[in-house]
């Protein structure tokens, strides 16, 4: 039986960009979705999913979240906004969120708009 490959725990959209289907319309989608939480919270984040070699994988976007600790310090960290699959675009489920293993590493929205940006430009310019 044949082993799946899965991407490095610790890979990004930007590693596996070159492996993508459909790269500028595959990021356009997650980009319309970390606007929408950008829009609610301020920020946002994703994630892909590591298991398989899918060549769309499916990702979570995370959000801001403050934490007040005990001593009344406030934490920040992430949390959950959504999980979609990279070829509908659909929301996971709960049980599929969690079933998923996802990177260790994420990109941020300027991050993102850049890589979305780069796809866009003619490969001559030099901008």
């Amino acid at each position: 039986m044949a082993r799946t490959k899965h991407y490095p725990s610790d890979a990004t959209i930007a590693d596996i960009l070159p492996d993508l289907a459909d790269a500028e319309d595959y990021l356009r989608e997650v980009l319309v979705t970390m606007r929408l939480c950008q829009k609610h919270y301020g920020d946002a984040s994703v994630r892909i999913g590591v298991t398989g070699r899918s060549p769309t994988p499916s990702y979570r976007i995370d959000r801001p979240d403050e934490t007040a600790r005990d001593d009344g310090a406030v934490e920040a960290g992430r949390t959950l906004f959504g999980a979609y699959g990279g070829r509908s675009h659909d929301r996971f489920t709960q049980v599929n969120t969690a079933e998923t293993r996802w990177s260790s590493r994420a990109l941020g929205m300027a991050e993102m708009l850049a890589l979305h940006d780069g796809l866009r430009r003619p490969r001559g310019d030099a901008a």
